[in-house]
């Protein structure tokens, strides 16, 4: 066992038990200090059975990253493009509304179904027991005022007991020839079809906003992982340095505390970063519709750091043209103008025809007949009913035109505060990168400073923690250019901004009908 003497000298200070030593001039104490250090050293290198031949090698410990865990597999790799091909693919907030396209185009089927015929087959078969002359019946008659119930016997008739059996089969055919409603109705199941799909588009733009915004945030917090981690091996290398500055006398005991508990505060954000990341994954799970446990390595296509030309008022026109919200107000209006012209053709006669083949037998051979013949119907007074609902339908129309003017304001002003930001946030990425350049060097300058003796641990604490920030600066800005690109894009109603549809005409309403007199309740 060493005595505490022995245990300061690995140290590199003097026991507080050995006078002797307290006495002698520091230069000189330092060269006996090191002197006598290093022969301990090797005198123990030389007598422990932990270095002999025979002793067993201790076990090889991966390598690990400070901060960083072993993972037993290499993460996936997801771009952002297979992120939004996962999301089309999967996402049941978006096959729902496929499902609900599809049940609209049905439904332009069913109203589409009144133009043809109908034909129905029907078919009756019957089996009858009559009574035999000897069959009595008994019926109560009371006698009026007494009270009394008196049994009336019936005796048999003259019918012939048996059964008789017999077989009926029909066809019918129906076809309504004149019915000024129906290409209204038609055509107002055809835009509702046309609302289906325009609900279909804006979903599917929402969805894919949705999974960039969780895909750029998880990348940006991926960004700070690393920023953390290299803050984190920047103090490692400066308590190495305090470490080693201590050693050797140069610096006192504080320099090593104080690196010590800056590493301890790096290694928490770094694990703080790290915990984010793994809840950013989950979000962008569920963003694609899926519950996948496993990391992502995220990698971005370049091209989502270029902004492309932007011209306000080409931006403007496009999401006019576009925008699933405005297509689908106005398909609204005019399915119900179509209702309109429905309600107000019920007015008119209607006109039918029908025709019938029916055969009948006991059960065979069957005696054939046949029917033909026309309808007229005409609804002449119905209290008023239709004038209500004439008015209700009016009132309607006026109503979805007041939302599509206030939907049009609307994307004006979200389209012009995006282009704001897009704008704002390409300048913030240049002051970033100014900072990030001015941070490096002052932290250059300070660790060659310290490094040589002549700089603090202060000093290079707070260039490394402005350095950290520098970075961290850069890529929120960065990571705010492409966000505000992804959310500019859904503004103006188009997947990419680099790829603008054709010029068209904005989205317009049809004319409404001027207002009727209001009738007041009978």
């Amino acid at each position: 066992m060493m005595s505490p003497m022995h245990l300061s000298f690995l140290r590199g200070r003097p026991s507080p038990e050995s006078a002797t030593f307290r006495g002698i001039r520091p230069p000189i104490r330092a060269r006996l200090r090191r002197c006598w250090g290093l022969a301990l050293v090797l005198i123990l290198a030389l007598g422990s059975p932990a270095w002999s031949e025979d002793a067993p090698s201790p076990p090889e410990v991966p390598h690990q990253a400070s901060g960083q865990p072993i993972s037993p597999a290499e993460p996936t790799v997801l771009t952002m493009q297979e992120a939004e091909a996962r999301a089309l693919a999967g996402h049941h907030r978006l096959a729902a509304s496929r499902h609900n396209a599809e049940a609209a185009a049905q439904r332009v089927g069913q109203s589409a179904s009144s133009l043809y015929p109908t034909v129905t087959a029907s078919s009756n078969y019957s089996h009858t027991d009559v009574f035999g002359p000897d069959a009595n019946s008994a019926t109560v008659v009371t006698t009026p005022g007494g009270g009394t119930n008196v049994p009336v016997v019936v005796t048999g008739s003259n019918q012939k007991g048996g059964a008789r059996k017999s077989l009926s089969a029909g066809l019918t055919a129906r076809q309504t020839l004149l019915d000024f409603s129906r290409p209204h109705q038609l055509e107002q199941a055809r835009q509702n079809e046309q609302v289906a799909l325009a609900e279909l588009d804006g979903i599917r733009q929402d969805v894919l906003l949705e999974v960039r915004k969780a895909w750029l945030t998880a990348f940006i917090d991926q960004s700070v992982v690393e920023i953390r981690r290299e803050t984190v091996a920047n103090r490692e290398a400066r308590l190495a340095q305090a470490q080693a500055f201590y050693t050797q006398g140069t610096k006192a005991r504080i320099e090593v505390a104080t690196a010590e508990a800056d590493l301890a505060q790096a290694r928490l954000a770094a694990l703080q970063a790290e915990t984010q990341l793994q809840i950013d994954w989950v979000t962008l799970n569920v963003a694609m519709g899926q519950t996948s446990p496993s990391p992502y390595r995220l990698e971005l296509d370049p091209e989502w750091d270029l902004v492309p030309e932007l011209d306000s008022e080409q931006i403007l026109q496009t999401a006019l043209a576009q925008r699933p919200e405005l297509r689908a107000l106005q398909a609204r209006l005019r399915g119900q103008l179509a209702a309109l012209r429905a309600l107000n053709a019920e007015s008119l006669p209607t006109v039918s025809a029908n025709a019938t083949l029916q055969g009948s037998g006991a059960p065979t051979p069957l005696d054939g007949t046949w029917t033909v013949g026309a309808s007229l119907n005409w609804s002449l007074f119905d209290g008023f009913l239709r004038q209500y609902r004439d008015g209700e339908a009016r009132a309607t129309a006026r109503s979805l035109a007041e939302q599509f003017e206030q939907q049009r304001i609307a994307v004006y002003q979200e389209v012009t505060t995006r282009l704001v930001q897009v704008r704002q946030a390409a300048e913030q990425i240049q002051a970033a990168r100014t900072s990030l350049a001015a941070a490096r060097e002052s932290h250059r300058l300070a660790l060659a400073r310290y490094q040589v003796g002549v700089g603090s641990s202060l000093e290079l604490s707070d260039a490394e923690l402005a350095l950290s920030q520098a970075q961290t600066d850069l890529a929120s800005a960065a990571n705010a250019l492409r966000t505000a690109r992804a959310e500019l894009s859904r503004a103006v109603g188009v997947e990419d901004l680099a790829a603008l549809p054709e010029p068209r005409d904005p989205v317009h309403l049809d004319p409404l009908p001027e207002p009727k007199a209001e009738r007041s309740a009978p």
